[in-house]
């Protein structure tokens, strides 16, 4: 029985991944998610309350965005020591990451279309992993007083979002090519250098 409940709650959790990536947040209701799932509407009030629960635990166990113990992988092969080194590392892996998940990317465009109460509830979520990976860097080495890591980790963390979206309607920007493995890698490269002329730096 229990078996049964975990799997009608991960199918009704693709689902709401599944229309999301396909119409938004505008095609997303009860009625909608129980037909994509085939299940009982009653399911999902029953397991997760209603929507806005629904898209709570979908943002954090629908393989939605990355935790931080997915960017930090195997410390060991890390090969990071400073501040610096490990920002540039978590946004290389924050990188690639995204590329693998294109219904987080398709979420992404058409919660930049529909703000709503809805896409609050991913945003949260999303805050909270960031946050997160906020609170692994500085356990790693305490932030310097006159660098502003949260800021300038937002602004990076952004570019590559917004790179990442761009593609789909134009595979190129500022003549760097993303079609290929070796437009990204340009990306990381200037990632980090920006990373470590920022924070370790001695301006």
């Amino acid at each position: 029985m229990a078996r049964d409940k975990e799997e009608t709650k991960a199918r009704i959790l693709a689902a709401v991944g599944k229309l999301l990536a396909e119409a938004g947040f505008k095609g997303l209701g009860v009625n909608a998610i129980a037909r994509e799932a085939g299940v009982d509407k009653v399911l999902i009030y029953r397991y997760f309350e209603g929507l806005p629960l629904l898209l709570q635990c979908f943002a954090k166990e629908g393989d939605y965005w990355p935790t931080v113990d997915e960017l930090v992988g195997d410390e060991s092969v890390a090969k990071a020591e400073t501040l610096a080194d490990w920002m540039a590392y978590l946004l290389s892996r924050f990188s690639d990451n995204l590329q693998g998940r294109p219904m987080t990317q398709e979420i992404l465009r058409w919660e930049l279309l529909e703000g709503n109460a809805l896409t609050r509830e991913l945003a949260d979520v999303r805050d909270k992993f960031d946050l997160d990976s906020l609170k692994f860097l500085e356990e790693k080495q305490s932030f310097p007083p006159d660098k502003d890591i949260p800021a300038i980790s937002a602004v990076l963390v952004a570019g590559v979002v917004y790179l990442m979206l761009r593609t789909k309607s134009s595979s190129t920007f500022m003549g760097i090519d993303f079609s290929s493995p070796a437009g990204w890698q340009r990306i990381q490269a200037a990632l980090d250098s920006i990373v470590q002329l920022t924070v370790d730096g001695d301006n």
